[in-house]
């Protein structure tokens, strides 16, 4: 090959690989949060470089900070020995979920750097299970750097608890937006559903239900709103049958950590098959003492039944759903 040619070629090569790799990035929206305030939301634990330790972004759900879901899971986090870090959402994550999935998507890029460029792997509850989704959607340069997501109890299609009396009420009263946007049939679910890839690649997806939440239904039957197609979708009845398992029970139970470390510790989704024989001798995780979560989890109820309610720090009720953005309807168009 001369050398004419042979600088056509590699510049038709070049050309080809930035064109493949622009999209990725160009495309995606821009964080429109001051950097300052994406900077003092992220809040880490433990060495983010630890050999042999796969960091893990901990994605709280709506009423709660990040700081206070990182309290009721600490030891079990320590106990398993991953770095940490979490992220305060403005309002307690019970504001518009499109601002608060800027925090997410600045967190994620923050650990992963401070990780020294490792993946890292995502675990959420509730609203803490359906951002990371929304994330890795709207911004692919992402989904690199997240080697799992493990999703207890989201709202990925939103939840129907409450039912048309539930959706009067909000019209009348008003709703904080996250529950707005949270509820089956929102337009922010409708605009990310309308993607045909729930489980955007080359992350792997897990996510884990229990039949008897009382805030994300439905979790039982052909459709279950925590389930994702293409995920690892377990049951915790499946695992240990007859176990009652609050909403946010969930996000500590012994099922849901055994799916995070077999997730994280094995290429792929988590396995049942590969989970421990004595998964359901204790309630909680490994490294939590049942007595003391029993009544976090308890008292994390009432905290965040106020804040959803728009009190105690919460945002502001309205009676309508926030508009989705016209970065999100541009790219659910240009990415079906």
């Amino acid at each position: 090959m001369n050398r004419t040619r042979r600088a056509i070629v590699l510049t038709s090569v070049l050309a080809a690989a930035l064109a493949a790799a622009a999209p990725a990035g160009a495309s995606e929206p821009k964080l429109e949060v001051p950097q300052a305030k994406l900077k003092a939301s992220l809040h880490c634990y433990g060495d983010q470089k630890a050999p042999g330790k796969v960091p893990i972004m901990l994605v709280t759900g709506t009423g709660a900070s990040g700081q206070e879901a990182y309290t009721i899971g600490k030891g079990a986090f320590e106990a398993y020995g991953s770095p940490v870090c979490t992220v305060d959402f403005p309002y307690f994550t019970t504001g518009d979920i499109h601002v608060a999935v800027q925090y997410l998507a600045y967190g994620i890029r923050q650990q992963y750097r401070m990780a020294g460029n490792r993946k890292i792997g995502v675990f959420g509850i509730s609203q803490g299970g359906l951002l990371p989704r929304v994330a890795l959607t709207y911004w692919p340069s992402l989904r690199p750097m997240v080697s799992d997501v493990i999703a207890a109890a989201g709202t990925q299609h939103g939840t129907t608890a409450g039912g048309n009396e539930a959706l009067s009420r909000c019209e009348t009263d008003g709703c904080i937006p996250a529950g707005w946007q949270q509820r089956a049939g929102s337009n922010l679910l409708k605009t990310l559903n309308s993607y045909r890839d729930e489980t955007p690649g080359p992350t792997s997806w897990t996510t884990v239900r229990s039949s008897s939440d009382e805030t994300v239904q439905p979790t039982t039957g052909p459709n279950p709103t925590s389930s994702l197609k293409g995920a690892t979708n377990i049951l915790i009845q499946d695992v240990c049958p007859g176990r009652t398992v609050s909403h946010i029970g969930t996000a500590v139970d012994s099922v849901t950590f055994a799916a995070i470390r077999d997730a994280i510790e094995n290429k792929g989704p988590a396995k049942v098959s590969r989970f421990a024989g004595n998964v359901c001798d204790s309630l909680y995780a490994p490294g939590l003492d049942p007595a003391a979560t029993g009544l976090l989890v308890g008292a994390a109820g009432g905290l965040t039944g106020g804040r959803n309610s728009g009190g105690n720090g919460g945002a502001q009720t309205v009676k309508a759903e926030p508009k989705v953005p016209a970065w999100a309807k541009k790219a659910a168009r240009s990415r079906r």
